[in-house]
């Protein structure tokens, strides 16, 4: 009988990335998040991704419900990426963006998201032209709201100016189109 899947964990780094430098959470959401279980005076190693889930719902309603949850969760894979590029992990990953560019930086992808806890999502990533890809990711834990945002911030910092859309979402996973 094979062994359950392992369910994945989110380092320390990435909950900071958002919370703590993204979004300044303080008062009311710092002492909601802690409710959940996370508590950025006192962080843990990692945390279930169930608990990400949770708290970065609770973001979403807390500090953006005048958005649809499409450019919420959008805005929040913005903040989250920026975030994490100013902590210890992530800045040795955002330093060299700039250099790489926006091809180079899409296609490694799967290493960011191994850096994030992410080694459970499989990525298929086509050329589409010089300055486009379609990229499929089997996420079953993150909207692709807040996948397409993160690659926003992501090819920003590569100094791109990207247009992501969703094209596809399924339980098991969505396709996004990429261009700059």
């Amino acid at each position: 009988m094979p062994a359950p899947p392992v369910v994945p964990r989110v380092p320390a780094s990435v909950m900071e990335g958002l919370f703590v430098r993204g979004l300044q959470a303080e008062g009311r959401l710092a002492q909601q998040l802690e409710a959940l279980g996370y508590d950025s005076r006192r962080p843990e190693l990692d945390y279930p991704i169930t608990l990400w889930q949770r708290a970065v719902a609770l973001a979403r309603h807390e500090r953006f419900p005048e958005l649809c949850d499409e450019d919420a969760y959008r805005q929040l894979g913005r903040r989250a990426v920026d975030g994490f590029a100013q902590t210890l992990v992530g800045r040795v990953a955002a330093v060299a963006l700039p250099m790489i560019g926006p091809a180079s930086a899409l296609e490694r992808l799967p290493r960011y998201l191994a850096m994030m806890g992410r080694t459970d999502v499989d990525v298929s990533i086509a050329a589409e032209g010089e300055r486009g890809r379609r990229i499929s990711l089997s996420d079953r834990y993150n909207r692709p709201d807040l996948m397409a945002g993160g690659l926003e911030g992501l090819l920003v910092m590569a100094n791109a100016q990207p247009r992501i859309t969703v094209e596809e979402r399924s339980a098991g996973g969505y396709r996004l189109a990429v261009r700059w």
